[in-house]
């Protein structure tokens, strides 16, 4: 049985957002309740999420205002839903694709996590993400670049995948070595 503060029930909702009476409304909301609840269990089930994306999933198909905190609430307090687990899992998963450190924090912000959960999650030194950056540099050119040219779209190339120039600069050099 969920929890509500006293009237809660007199003025809850069903899943579509509408009031419903006194006499259903308890049996109503528990049933709403357990919907959201599956609803977001089959969402964790597939793939971490973080606690504002989860809130706009359950948004998104419908479930109502006062239930999605109390949903969260109880995933966050079983463990089920974590922002830190999220934000180690979203870091991996960006880095393999080759992303660097400033766009993975830009998206991670985006998506609501804590700046501590942020911290906590990239954990690369910066050896490894010159390694990380070297890695995309080769798959996506044939080498060092030629020119300044050349030089000038690998750095934007870097930038865009969101490393920081530190990081650029020590793995193609200074302008004029190119």
């Amino acid at each position: 049985m969920i929890e509500l503060s006293p009237g809660a029930a007199e003025a809850g909702t069903d899943k579509a957002g509408t009031l419903i009476g006194e006499e259903d409304s308890s049996e109503a909301l528990e049933t709403a309740y357990r919907a959201a609840l599956d609803s977001a269990v089959r969402s964790l089930s597939q793939r971490e999420h973080g606690r504002r994306e989860l809130a706009q999933k359950l948004r998104r198909k419908g479930h109502p205002a006062i239930l999605i905190d109390r949903v969260l609430d109880y995933l966050a307090e079983h463990d089920l839903q974590c922002d830190g687990r999220f934000a180690e899992s979203f870091v991996y998963s960006r880095v393999q694709r080759g992303y660097g450190p400033i766009k993975i924090r830009q998206e991670l912000g985006a998506r609501g996590v804590a700046e501590g959960d942020l911290e906590a999650a990239l954990t690369l030194t910066d050896e490894e993400w010159r390694a990380v950056a070297a890695r995309v540099l080769e798959r996506k050119f044939d080498g060092k670049p030629l020119d300044r040219e050349d030089w000038a779209t690998q750095a934007r190339f870097l930038a865009r995948r969101g490393f920081p120039s530190d990081v650029i600069y020590g793995l193609l050099g200074s302008q004029s070595d190119g």
